[in-house]
């Protein structure tokens, strides 16, 4: 698998919480600063399946049945073929982003992130 996971986060007035463009996620202590995550997703290959988008926010136990955090997702390049993409917030540190199996299927999506219960939402 070619899955690769990179977060770019701005902080900003008294937030000092700033990532660019990091295969690292942000610990619990930056993430708990910011309203508002960012990733671009790559699926490299056909065959990669699923990202792990760790927001690390902690979120409470009923926030999956919400379906939260909210997610907006943007496809960088429309893939040869393109079979969807699905979310799963089963974990509430980590959003789980599925894709099938299918050749020509290979494509980088860009996911943001936004907190439950923030101003920005």
């Amino acid at each position: 698998m070619s899955v690769t996971v990179t977060y770019s986060i701005r902080g900003g007035g008294l937030n000092p919480v700033t990532i660019l463009a990091s295969t690292t996620p942000p610990t619990a202590t930056q993430a708990a600063q910011v309203q508002k995550q960012t990733a671009l997703v790559a699926f490299g290959a056909d065959a990669d399946t699923q990202a792990l988008f760790t927001h690390n926010w902690g979120l409470d136990a009923s926030a999956p049945a919400y379906y939260e955090p909210e997610v907006m997702a943007n496809l960088v390049a429309l893939p040869a073929t393109f079979c969807g993409l699905t979310f799963d917030w089963s974990n509430t540190n980590v959003l789980k982003i599925n894709k099938a199996n299918a050749a020509g299927s290979a494509l980088s999506v860009l996911v943001t992130l936004r907190k439950p219960h923030s101003i920005g939402q």
